[in-house]
C-alpha cells in the first residue's frame, strides 16, 4: 500500500515539476496527512544532492529540486550549543 501511495504521489508531483517548491510540498503533505501520518518531514533538496537522508517523493524548481519524504518525529536542531 505505501508504495502504492508514494507511487501516486510521486506521478503527479513529477507533472508538476515546474510549480514553486512551497505548493508542492503543501500538496504532497496533504496526501501524507490523509493517509494518517502525522509525524513526518518534507524537504527540497538540490536535485543530485548526496545528503538525500529519505525517500524521493516529488520534483520542484523547474526539475532542480527532489523533494524528500521522512517519516518520523522532527528533531529540533539546537543552535545555542556552543562546540568546546
Amino acid at each position: 500500500m505505501k508504495k502504492v501511495v508514494f507511487g501516486l504521489v510521486l506521478a503527479s508531483v513529477s507533472a508538476l515539476f515546474a510549480t514553486p517548491c512551497e505548493e508542492v510540498i503543501s500538496m504532497i503533505d496533504k496526501k501524507i496527512r490523509a493517509n494518517g501520518v502525522k509525524e513526518f518531514t518534507l524537504t527540497a533538496v538540490d536535485k543530485n544532492s548526496t545528503e538525500i537522508d529519505g525517500k524521493i517523493v516529488g520534483v520542484c524548481g523547474e526539475g532542480t529540486k527532489d523533494i524528500v519524504y521522512k517519516r518520523g518525529a522532527v528533531t529540533p536542531v539546537d543552535d545555542t550549543a556552543v562546540s568546546e
